[in-house]
């Protein structure tokens, strides 16, 4: 080969080494991470808007049963974040009525079990059974009362609304014990994924465990220090790439209804004919719990909060499910644990 057919042989494969340098590269996300071309039409294979987790119409009741024993008393009660707002609408209506001052704070399911258990609190809010948590297996003097069942949903950021609509549980577990990292991987934006993970103490994060990961290691992600479903919200809005999970009723709240973008999970979203027809599992019933048998106080707001003017208004109205509400498809999906009634 002449020298000439040699440099110009070589200047062709320094390019064609920069092209495939360039496509490498290109195919690469954040820090790395390789990732796939490949469409993925699962994304978008179900969608399921804000509007359609509406669990029926409703309003604000008004309570009509007074007991003039109870006023100028007061109790607190504390938990669950996704329980929060079905509550608070309930002391105001009862409060409104009985002349009493019931307060309803936050701090996450473990929060409130342990609480009401150390007397902190009169009423412990929680998502899930305290047979659940082995931090509170002893707490058996605790009573249960089950007040609704709350459906909880993925959510994206509003820049993946268009593209991840759609998840398996696979690809779930595999975002959330770090496996995908890059929704390219999956078939969607090259943007890397940001997991908005809630505290252990969490009662909606505890039941994702159960049941979608399935018990599959996670890694922390944008771990928050506080449990609050709103935190998530304003976290997933401000976020690029970013998936969390919230109660449905945030997602109907006019606050976020426009910025959180639901996720169907194996081509079914968190919605009340789908949860009783045993398709979507991610949700759990409500707990309010007492230390003991209520007193009269607890137990006239409690008796408020199950009467059926409350849970035919206020329950639906919140994005809630009556427990009645549920079939033997939905409660099969969810046994009771051993102990619980």
């Amino acid at each position: 080969m002449s020298p000439f057919a040699f440099q110009k042989f070589g200047r062709k494969m320094l390019g064609i080494g920069a092209v495939a340098l360039s496509l490498t590269m290109a195919a690469c996300g954040a820090g790395g991470t390789s990732v796939s071309s490949t469409s993925n039409a699962s994304l978008t294979a179900c969608h399921v808007a804000p509007s359609d987790l509406s669990t029926g119409s409703g309003g604000k009741a008004t309570a009509t049963a007074v007991t003039p024993s109870l006023k100028g008393q007061s109790i607190k009660s504390d938990g669950s974040t996704a329980l929060q707002p079905l509550l608070s609408q309930a002391a105001t209506e009862f409060d409104t009525a009985n002349g009493t001052s019931t307060a309803i704070g936050v701090g996450g399911s473990g929060t409130g079990l342990a609480d009401v258990e150390a007397g902190k609190v009169q009423l412990g809010d929680s998502d899930i059974f305290y047979q659940d948590k082995t931090s509170t297996t002893g707490y058996t003097d605790l009573v249960d009362h089950r007040v609704a069942a709350v459906a909880f949903t993925l959510v994206t950021s509003q820049d993946l609304s268009s593209t991840v609509q759609n998840l398996t549980t696979d690809e779930i577990q595999k975002i959330y014990n770090g496996t995908y990292t890059n929704w390219a991987q999956i078939g969607g934006p090259n943007e890397p994924i940001t997991v908005v993970n809630r505290p252990n103490g969490s009662g909606t994060r505890a039941t994702f465990e159960k049941y979608v990961l399935n018990a599959t290691n996670e890694i922390p992600g944008v771990l928050l220090t506080k449990d609050s479903t709103g935190a998530v919200a304003s976290t997933i809005t401000t976020t690029k790439g970013a998936i969390g999970y919230v109660a449905t009723g945030f997602v109907l709240d006019p606050q976020y209804s426009s910025s959180l973008f639901p996720v169907c999970i194996d081509g079914y979203g968190a919605t009340a004919t789908n949860i009783n027809s045993g398709n979507y599992k991610y949700w759990s019933y409500e707990h309010v719990y007492t230390k003991g048998q209520p007193t009269a106080y607890e137990a006239a707001f409690l008796a408020y909060v199950t009467s059926s003017n409350f849970q035919s208004m206020d329950v639906p109205s919140l994005g809630f499910l009556r427990v009645d509400q549920l079939s033997s498809a939905a409660t099969a999906t969810h046994p009771l644990p051993a102990g619980a009634q």
